[in-house]
């Protein structure tokens, strides 16, 4: 009798333990809604070890669990799975996006550029790119050209969470560097979104939000990266 009661037990542990279940892309997703950012690389890794993902699927954990790595300042691993995630779906942008973040963190200033640039090509109206590129002037000691940035981001119409918290931080540093003109009037097209928001975002300078891979970035507004970089797929 004792070995069937070991038996029970051992299969009632393994039925709770989050470590045993087989994660999926929607569980990626889900932890980045959420603050724990060991959670979202967990999960995510743990999706991607699970195997049988479709490509885009793919595309958007690599790109989650890289935002699990930024938000945890561990830049070298992000930047590796952003640049996983663009080679399976060169036109994510928010890939480009948070690398550039995750290279500004290293103040590696001409890559972070090129990153955001990138991302603004893809998407024109790409308003964490443009809040990043005024953060990376600003960074380099030209607040002439920052400032143009963030007037760009406060003029953008996306209404995505990341839309939204990078307007609200390229004020913040507009009124920081003593800029205290009002925000121009939002009567500009607004850009075509074609994601929906799957990646999270910055802490100290980038969103949690990303449109267009993995499933979610979206964060609060008290960090910066917030989940306002999350990427999910519109289904």
């Amino acid at each position: 009798m004792r070995r069937p009661v070991l038996a029970a037990l051992l299969f009632a542990a393994l039925a709770v333990s989050p470590q045993v279940r087989a994660q999926t892309a929607d569980d990626c997703y889900q932890a980045t809604l959420k603050d724990d950012d060991l959670a979202i690389i967990r999960v995510c890794g743990a999706a991607l070890d699970k195997g049988g993902l479709n490509t885009e699927d793919r595309s958007i954990v690599l790109s989650n669990r890289g935002l699990g790595y930024l938000r945890n300042k561990e830049f070298d691993k992000s930047i590796i799975d952003f640049s996983d995630a663009l080679l399976i779906n060169p036109k994510n942008a928010y890939s480009f996006n948070f690398r550039g973040d995750a290279w500004l963190q290293k103040s590696n200033y001409d890559r972070a550029l090129a990153d955001f640039d990138e991302a603004l090509r893809i998407d024109s109206g790409f308003t964490g790119a443009l809040y990043n590129r005024g953060l990376t002037y600003e960074r380099q000691g030209n607040v002439v050209a920052a400032r143009a940035e963030y007037r760009k981001a406060i003029a953008t119409r996306g209404d995505r969470a990341l839309d939204k918290w990078a307007r609200d931080r390229s004020q913040e540093r507009l009124t920081a560097l003593g800029d205290n003109q009002p925000p121009p009037q939002k009567n500009q097209p607004r850009s075509d979104d074609r994601t929906s928001e799957r990646d999270a975002g910055p802490r100290d300078a980038t969103p949690r939000n990303n449109d267009t891979s993995p499933r979610s970035n979206e964060r609060n507004t008290t960090d910066p990266r917030g989940n306002e970089g999350v990427y999910r797929r519109n289904r």
